[in-house]
């Protein structure tokens, strides 16, 4: 298992050039980094799964490692090993408030990621970013315009994601206090968010514009019955 997950041929070098380099490094640097896989600590005692560090300050990261050299440096060896894709230890991190971001190569050439660096690596690499939203107030809907492609991509995606998903709604949503909308995409499933958001997530980027800010948002009873009067479904199971 002595491998790096491509595209980081060489991890120090590639790190070394985005930070000395300009905007185009860094585009191609978070392109890679998003597209690339890791080695990661799990533990069933943790959340998750995943096993966390903590920093004298209470911050709580996702140790990712690009070789098992850089994971041999962990020193909890009753931790199992598991291989997750970047896109989705970004979504356990959005998805969980407690999280503080990702530490790729902790003991080593290190990146430390915060939310705002993976909203920015997000953003570089895509040109849009994606977000969890804490509803507190009354959530507002309507139906949103977008193009047929967006609508086909999203409905394949949840139909071959292999999770029990029973309707789905792109919306404009804000609560009351906020003074825009942003885009919605709400689902009625039953399984794990973290299987199902990255990979609808990863269908749909490539037929939004650039600087679409988005929000994947698990249904509930009530947001339902406000899409359902807001709008037609995009998918529905047969």
């Amino acid at each position: 298992m002595d491998q790096t997950y491509k595209p980081f041929d060489n991890w120090d070098a590639e790190l070394q050039a985005m930070r000395d380099g300009g905007e185009p490094e860094q585009r191609a640097f978070f392109t890679k980094l998003r597209a690339s896989k890791f080695f990661v600590p799990v533990s069933p005692l943790e959340g998750k799964g995943i096993s966390l560090l903590s920093t004298p300050c209470g911050e709580l990261f996702i140790p990712a490692f690009t070789t098992s050299v850089e994971l041999q440096k962990w020193e909890r060896r009753e931790d199992g090993i598991a291989v997750r894709t970047f896109e989705t230890l970004h979504h356990i991190v959005t998805d969980d408030p407690k999280l503080t971001g990702i530490a790729v190569n902790p003991f080593g050439d290190q990146l430390v990621l915060y939310r705002r660096d993976l909203a920015i690596a997000e953003d570089a690499a895509t040109g849009m970013t994606h977000e969890r939203v804490e509803h507190t107030g009354r959530l507002i809907a309507t139906a949103a315009k977008y193009a047929p492609a967006l609508a086909r991509a999203f409905s394949d995606a949840l139909k071959n994601s292999g999770i029990e998903c029973f309707e789905a709604y792109i919306l404009q949503t804000r609560q009351e206090h906020e003074p825009e909308p942003h885009l919605t995409f709400l689902i009625d499933f039953n399984g794990d968010r973290k299987l199902l958001f990255p990979a609808v997530a990863k269908a749909i980027q490539p037929h939004m514009k650039a600087g679409t800010s988005f929000e994947l948002l698990k249904a509930t009873f009530a947001t339902l019955q406000i899409a359902r009067d807001a709008a037609a479904p995009v998918y529905t199971a047969h």
